[in-house]
């Protein structure tokens, strides 16, 4: 994914992307970004897409620092946030441009780690911890890899009570895309795109490495909606999830 795919799909966005902030029916995000509000700070909103989550940012801290990759993305959270004057917004390339502010009490960083090369992955991920400034707080989303092994599970679970044989329930919970070597590594496509998803304990030792201190690590809940077309009414939870991590900058 890069900065001509996310132009690509901004004229279209709401029903290309996969918004967490409405598929976040507990308030997890908004009750972190509470929780650690100061207005006295200065926080970061790290691939902030439209602005979805900026305001949020905006109405919590003294200024915010919204950035993205994409020019066009860029374009609707500033008209998205247009009554908010605390916010800046700049459009840059994580792990491979230098960032134009210093690093900051608070960062926000929604899906932004889930690309499938590991060399930009690393970089981008170097990027985010170094934006948080020591005793600062980062607010972490990204895809879960323990919760796509277990909505396969759910998939062949599924076949199995349509009355498939066992054989076919593995096949038709396989994506037509995935590569073995990918699927090995937590990469799985969503929405055709190849896209990256972390084990928890992944997410801890990856965040340690750089300097964070974990405090958290939780399920941020989806509907069942957010993997199947039309899933039948005895599917209930355990739900499908990503992993939100609080992690504090030593």
């Amino acid at each position: 994914m890069d900065r001509a795919y996310w132009d690509a799909v901004a004229d279209d966005y709401d029903s290309e992307i996969f918004s967490v902030r409405e598929n976040d029916t507990g308030g997890l995000v908004a009750g972190h970004i509470t929780r650690l509000a100061n207005p006295d700070h200065v926080a970061a909103d790290l691939g902030c897409g439209v602005g979805n989550f900026t305001p949020l940012l905006a109405a919590a801290f003294g200024r915010v620092h919204a950035c993205d990759l994409s020019a066009k993305l860029l374009a609707q959270a500033q008209r998205a946030c247009g009554r908010w004057k605390n916010i800046d917004f700049f459009q840059t390339d994580l792990g491979q441009e230098a960032h134009p502010f210093e690093p900051v009490d608070f960062v926000l960083c929604v899906n932004v780690l889930i690309m499938a090369g590991l060399a930009a992955r690393m970089g981008a991920l170097r990027a985010v911890a170094a934006q948080v400034k020591h005793g600062g707080h980062l607010l972490l989303v990204t895809p879960s890899t323990e919760s796509m092994l277990y909505t396969q599970f759910r998939r062949i679970d599924w076949c199995l009570r349509e009355g498939m044989n066992c054989d076919d329930a593995v096949r038709d919970s396989i994506p037509a895309n995935g590569l073995v070597r990918e699927l090995h590594q937590g990469i799985r496509p969503i929405e055709g795109v190849p896209t990256k998803h972390h084990l928890r304990e992944e997410l801890m030792v990856l965040l340690r490495g750089h300097e964070m201190e974990v405090l958290s690590v939780e399920k941020l809940n989806y509907p069942w909606t957010t993997e199947f077309d039309s899933p039948p009414e005895w599917m209930e939870g355990p739900h499908p999830w990503d992993w939100l991590v609080v992690a504090r900058r030593k």
